[in-house]
């Protein structure tokens, strides 16, 4: 695995020439403790960035360093001349004798689009960049002295050429930056490799829009082991998780604030930018940023060494990740603190992962079906992080096995969806140090898809399965909705041998209304919804995926709930059907173990007077209220829920 620093350079206090003094000394000693390469990114007219010209900065760390490779991220295409940005790297990479790694974006500032002359070109923006591409590339591949030209739509150049040519041929590595699902996109139909960073975004997304990318890439024959995908991560190390937050939290605010700021939005956003603006208006919408949800989200890493190790053991095995680029300058954090976090991080973390081998991110790896029934020690594959556990004749369901030396916890969800509709919790589990399982139920997700039995009881009883096959010691089952139910009757089996029970919006004890039980629908509602499935099961669940949330989550949310429901097997209808008639509050009563209800208000498909019921038949069961929220309190109030559920651990 490869290893780097990264600067912006922001400058809150204007003393430019202390930050840049600061950078240079940092720079310096990131060689002396064996980080790989520098990157460097350009921004233009505002605090958020001091540099530029990367390319200057380049040429004096050139100067200053032997062995790290020095990285552009990003050579903005749209402000400049492709000549010119052709001309100015090639020297960089002659200076360097063959260093520069050539990081290239299109900017996404409107501020810095005025600034450079080009205010009414960014919706443009794209095309702009991918000519120019096309430029720089041409200029640096031909042979030295011949001439080159281009006709686009917007350059038109006639018989020109480079001077120099780069030492690296027939050009230095190409980065293409990817924030938006957009630009990964261009850059996987390309062939380039990528650059990566959750800034933007919640760490469960990026993992995705890599995985997606890599299998795009592998579709199209290049080999995954190859692909050079590096991630851009604000971390900050101290020697403890409080410190780290204590020394960061000025920082990361000032950043944040700075960049929410700077990013397209209100109503005329540029075409092609409009996820900025969306991100905006959710965190609007949500109270604005806070170091804890940043924290929780993955955005950023602030805590020890032992925590990032955990999470950057995470990320090998989901992305593949093989290439770090450590942002510990933001926000203008005070030098000393940059320098500890460093050394930190190259005592305790890189000598963790510098020997780690290629892989195949997990949802790419082959998974053949067990070929008997029985159950073996181990039918774990990849080293007991993921596998397929024969349940019924030689049908399997698919699990995931998150180690940590936490509290364990198994998260079940709920009718239709799969294990990826716990992405935006996962992360905040293992950054607790919680060891985590995550279940496919039958005949959804990757599961198979033709079980003969779906009932509750079933679905149970495999959750209990799982308990056992992995050896977790005393764990807490987590069910939301439908699982809440299946949750219930694995705890009910599991006894002492499990810790506590969690009801997530849960469909438990009763999910439908009886005359002494007056919470929910009725048998028939129900059936009325299975046969609306039956008639046009795309457009039904897409009214279901619209109905989870008190308030529109917009169209990305919506389309990965309905995506998971899509997923699900036409038999995967009948545990539903199973569930308008399962009656657990015996089962409930009799329970030894402390309950939580983490419960919407607003939830269309359990109401809350059903949880709140729940207390009179055990008075070990604790309900935590969400206010105006639906039946996904994980997605509409994350960091509440989250609080709830870890501190609920923690006992």
């Amino acid at each position: 695995m490869k290893f780097g620093i990264f600067y912006v350079l922001e400058c809150p206090d204007h003393d430019f020439p202390r930050a840049y003094r600061e950078m240079l000394e940092q720079v310096e000693y990131a060689e002396k403790l064996g980080f790989d390469e520098v990157w460097l990114a350009e921004h233009h007219g505002s605090d958020y960035g001091s540099m530029p010209s990367p390319q200057v900065a380049a040429a004096a760390i050139a100067q200053r360093t032997q062995r790290m490779r020095i990285g552009i991220a990003v050579s903005n295409l749209t402000f400049d001349w492709p000549v010119r940005i052709a001309e100015d790297y090639a020297m960089v990479d002659v200076l360097s004798d063959g260093r520069l790694d050539f990081g290239v974006g299109r900017g996404y500032q409107p501020q810095e689009f005025r600034n450079m002359g080009v205010g009414d070109l960014q919706g443009a923006s794209r095309d702009m960049f991918t000519e120019a591409l096309e430029i720089v590339r041409g200029l640096w591949s031909k042979p030295a002295g011949q001439p080159f030209s281009y006709h686009g739509k917007h350059f038109d150049l006639e018989d020109v050429d480079c001077r120099p040519t780069p030492v690296q041929r027939p050009t230095p590595p190409i980065y293409i930056a990817s924030i938006s699902p957009e630009t990964l996109d261009l850059a996987a139909d390309q062939g380039y490799n990528m650059l990566v960073t959750p800034t933007l975004m919640t760490m469960p997304e990026l993992n995705s829009f890599v995985v997606d990318a890599k299998r795009r890439l592998r579709d199209l024959g290049r080999d995954i082991l190859d692909l050079d995908f590096p991630m851009n991560w604000q971390i900050h190390l101290a020697d403890t998780e409080q410190a780290a937050v204590d020394n960061a939290r000025e920082a990361l605010t000032w950043y944040f604030d700075a960049a929410l700021s700077a990013v397209p939005q209100g109503p005329d956003v540029p075409p092609t930018y409009e996820r900025y603006a969306e991100l905006v208006s959710a965190t609007d919408e949500a109270g604005g940023i806070t170091v804890d949800g940043l924290r929780d989200g993955g955005v950023v890493y602030v805590g020890d060494p032992d925590g990032l190790t955990r999470q950057l053991d995470a990320l090998h095995d989901e992305t593949g990740l093989q290439h770090l680029i450590c942002w510990m300058r933001f926000g203008g954090l005070e030098h000393d603190k940059v320098l500890r976090s460093m050394e930190l991080f190259a005592e305790h973390v890189m000598p963790r992962f510098r020997d780690r081998a290629p892989v195949v991110p997990r949802a790419l790896r082959e998974h053949p079906a067990p070929e008997t029934t029985s159950l073996p020690p181990s039918l774990l594959v990849q080293e007991d992080t993921m596998g397929y556990l024969p349940v019924e004749n030689d049908r399997s369901i698919y699990f995931e096995h998150h180690r940590g030396s936490g509290r364990p916890i198994v998260l079940v969800h709920g009718w239709g969806a799969n294990a990826r509709a716990w992405d935006t919790t996962l992360p905040a589990l293992l950054a607790h140090g919680n060891e985590v399982v995550t279940v496919d139920l039958r005949c959804c997700g990757r599961s198979d898809k033709d079980f003969d039995d779906v009932s509750i009881a079933a679905l149970g009883e495999d959750v209990v399965r799982l308990v056992d096959h992995l050896g977790l010691d005393r764990p807490v089952i987590n069910g939301w909705s439908l699982g809440g139910a299946v949750a219930t009757v694995a705890v009910a089996q599991l006894g002492d041998r499990a810790s506590g029970l969690v009801l997530t919006g849960g469909a438990s004890p009763r999910y439908t209304a009886t005359d002494d039980w007056p919470h929910g629908g009725s048998v028939d509602d129900v059936e009325g919804t299975l046969a609306a499935v039956a008639a046009n099961r795309a457009e039904t669940f897409r009214g279901v995926a619209a109905a989870v949330c008190a308030q529109n989550p917009g169209e990305a949310v919506l389309d990965s709930i309905w995506d998971m429901f899509m997923a699900m097997g036409p038999r995967g209808d009948d545990s539903l059907r199973d569930l308008a008639t399962v009656d657990l509050r015996k089962e409930m009563a009799a329970l030894e173990v402390p309950i939580l209800l983490l419960h919407g208000t607003a939830d269309a498909f359990v109401p809350f007077s059903a949880a709140e019921a729940v207390r009179n038949i055990n008075a070990r069961a604790e309900l935590v209220e969400f206010t105006g929220v639906g039946h996904a309190p994980f997605l509409e109030d994350r960091d509440r829920y989250l609080a709830a559920l870890t501190g609920f651990l923690k006992r």
